[in-house]
């Protein structure tokens, strides 16, 4: 870490362990910084060292064990590294925090490495204003063109002698099952355009049954792939008691 960053918290926050606790979350990339998916109007993530505040106004320092406030991230990628949609970052923690099962609550993280959103990335321009804004206002964080690049370079830590035993995050897989439904769907309803309408029709009128049983199948696969996604992606609530 560079020297010039904030001295880590005094002694009356206890750390949780000697540096920092590696997790993984998600922020709005906007044209002047980083901003948390929730209160948006706190504005964007500090450029070296962030310090959490209770939302709710209480007068106790963050993270408190019987409140929910806090920094969030998680200890495994999956739910908090979606290739669209907001940024995908990894975040070094220090200071106070309480640990949950699948993720924790810090009074100060840095950001370590942010991977630009595909959106952005599919535009030169876009890309290269936020890789500019990045450098200029986050420049002890790395940026890279792809989730996957980032985390290669900065794995999920070993929590376990911390005594957590992080679930295993199935998010990404059940995206990507998810995708491949949706596609094949498309995909086979287009190619019904290629055959003469003839050989439709009499395929249809001997097979309805069975195109109606897989037309239900089909919506079914994605109402539980989507209620599976959102179960892993639901913070558990069962955080362990005072800060470790």
């Amino acid at each position: 870490m560079a020297d010039d960053l904030p001295a880590a918290p005094g002694v009356g926050e206890p750390a949780l362990v000697p540096g920092e606790l590696r997790g993984y979350r998600q922020f709005l990339l906007r044209k002047d910084g980083l901003y948390p998916l929730v209160h948006t109007a706190s504005g964007p993530w500090n450029g070296r060292l962030h310090r959490a505040h209770c939302s709710g106004g209480a007068a106790h320092a963050a993270p408190a064990a019987d409140c929910l406030c806090g920094l969030y991230a998680w200890y495994q990628p999956g739910s908090a590294t979606v290739s669209l949609g907001p940024a995908s970052a990894v975040v070094a923690a220090r200071g106070r925090c309480v640990l949950g099962d699948r993720g924790f609550r810090a009074a100060a993280a840095r950001i370590e490495a942010v991977a630009l959103p595909a959106s952005v990335r599919w535009h030169p321009a876009a890309a290269a204003r936020a890789r500019r804004m990045l450098a200029t206002r986050y420049p002890y964080t790395r940026v890279y063109p792809s989730t996957r690049r980032m985390l290669r370079d900065h794995p999920p830590q070993d929590v376990s002698a911390l005594g957590i035993n992080p679930p295993r995050d199935h998010s990404r897989g059940y995206r990507a099952a998810a995708a491949v439904l949706w596609v094949g769907f498309v995909l086979g309803a287009y190619s019904l355009v290629a055959l003469p309408r003839a050989v439709v029709t009499e395929a249809a009128a001997d097979w309805w049954p069975m195109l109606v049983l897989l037309t239900i199948a089909w919506q079914a696969s994605l109402v539980w792939l989507f209620l599976r996604l959102m179960a892993e992606q639901m913070p558990n609530p069962r955080w362990r008691r005072g800060p470790r």
